[in-house]
């Protein structure tokens, strides 16, 4: 059975993962040839204002797009063709059956005329089916595109978003909030002293604790806010219509929130705590500003002694 696109992509976008390489656009093209099992094309140097793109999955899903509404073209084009010829014979035949006076040239035009819708319907027929098959392959395309994009925003582990989804989360809310004159939020959270969680209890205890830390996380948010893990055990929370005071608030009761819950692992328990740098979007700012801004914040509360949330200065 041939692998769907989808299937192809998850599965490199998995190897990746497990090999602690980054997905870039090299490394994710040669594990998706590798899973497709077939060679990679040959590399060639790109015009010098050609953009390289490789975005393998969603080309090939692109291109199988554009050969399905080549196919609706061909149907649609030969329907009306169809209707047009059998138009003009049914036309013909029933002016001819309207000058007849005989009884069986009139039964045979009849005759001939009702063939002639037969037709029709079984062609108008033919081509809606062949338009439904059609719609429903574009409904799958549409189904494995947004699947592949979710793969391509999303960290593995976490299940939140990643930097790639956070610059297009972080940029689509920065633009909204500078049109419409609205406050916007960014919140830069940091576990303390996460590498000797690794070092006593080992790295699938440190796995397990960022899952942990993104569960208490996300049931605190709303569904306008977005998590974002930024790199190994930092993550960027984007808080829209929300001030420093709310993102301070909302910090401090999830500080609580943590260190209240333990994460259960292997019989133990394991207590966690994080650090926060909070920043406010001013007219200035702009995507990289901001989340400067918010971990510079955050280094001030690392080195004020850990488990506190600082406020850069607007």
């Amino acid at each position: 059975m041939r692998k769907t696109v989808t299937q192809i992509a998850k599965k490199a976008l998995y190897q990746l993962t497990e090999q602690g390489l980054p997905p870039t656009p090299e490394n994710y093209t040669q594990y998706y040839y590798t899973v497709l099992g077939e060679p990679p094309p040959a590399p060639h140097p790109p015009p010098p204002a050609q953009e390289v793109t490789a975005d393998v999955a969603s080309q090939k899903l692109i291109e199988e797009i554009s050969a399905l509404l080549d196919d609706v073209t061909v149907q649609a084009e030969g329907l009306v063709t169809n209707l047009g010829q059998h138009n003009r014979e049914m036309r013909g035949n029933i002016d001819d059956l309207k000058a007849t006076e005989e009884k069986g040239t009139a039964l045979q035009l009849l005759s001939t005329i009702m063939a002639t819708a037969d037709a029709i319907l079984q062609n108008t027929e033919e081509t809606h089916d062949g338009l439904t098959g059609t719609r429903q392959a574009l409904e799958q395309i549409q189904a494995e595109l947004q699947e592949t994009r979710k793969l391509v925003q999303e960290d593995a582990l976490t299940g939140t978003q990643n930097r790639r989804g956070m610059e297009v989360a972080l940029t689509r809310e920065i633009t909204r909030a500078q049109r419409h004159e609205r406050v916007l939020t960014v919140a830069m959270v940091d576990i303390d002293f996460f590498k000797k969680i690794n070092d006593r209890y080992g790295h699938d205890a440190g796995d397990k604790m960022l899952i942990h830390l993104t569960t208490l996380l996300k049931a605190a948010l709303r569904e306008s806010d977005v998590l974002a893990r930024y790199g190994g055990e930092e993550f960027l929370l984007i808080l829209p219509d929300t001030d420093t005071n709310g993102a301070q608030l909302l910090l401090d009761r999830l500080r609580v929130a943590v260190g209240n819950t333990p994460m259960q692992y292997e019989g133990k328990r394991i207590r966690a705590a994080f650090s926060g740098g909070i920043a406010q979007l001013t007219p200035d700012d702009n995507a990289q500003g901001l989340v400067m801004r918010a971990d510079s914040a955050l280094y001030e509360a690392k080195h004020a002694g850990r488990n506190c949330v600082k406020v850069s200065a607007l």
